[in-house]
């Protein structure tokens, strides 16, 4: 008789990504050294019509960056994380807090989401250096066509 192989750890990191959301490469680097596998699953609301194309755009361009990366996969998704977690089978969800206000409603969502549907949440604390600049404002900057980079870690090789 041989022993069942234990399930792999899969985690749902879930948002409404754009490749410079700041603390994102960071919070899934450290997610690899917890989990097996990382679905990164980019929320869409599928009832507007502008919200394919940035999704598709989101989705080629967070594709690209850990298109060498064979324990994540990136996927859109219109409905509740839960959903997509439990389609996937995983058990967790790895969520990226930049700040205490972040952290607070993060480990609501937690709270909420192990109760209602069975989820465990990992909560990371984006790095120090990260935590004073919000994916908003890096938004804002875009739209007057401001250069980003310069807030923008290296993406690890």
């Amino acid at each position: 008789m041989t022993a069942k192989s234990p399930d792999p750890r899969i985690a749902v990191f879930a948002g409404s990504f754009n490749p410079y959301t700041i603390g994102h490469a960071d919070i899934l680097r450290r997610g690899l050294e917890i989990f097996d596998r990382i679905d990164i699953c980019i929320g869409v609301n599928f009832n507007k019509p502008e919200a394919h194309a940035q999704a598709r755009d989101r989705l080629a361009e967070i594709l690209r960056l850990y298109a060498d990366e064979p324990r994540v996969t990136v996927n859109i998704w219109g409905g509740l994380t839960a959903d997509y977690a439990k389609k996937i089978g995983a058990h967790f969800l790895l969520r990226g807090a930049r700040s205490v206000k972040d952290f607070e409603y993060e480990r609501e969502m937690a709270d909420a989401n192990r109760a209602v549907f069975g989820l465990e949440t990992v909560i990371l604390l984006a790095q120090p250096e990260l935590s004073w600049i919000s994916s908003s404002l890096v938004r804002e900057l875009q739209a007057y066509g401001q250069d980003v980079s310069q807030f923008l870690p290296p993406i690890p090789q």
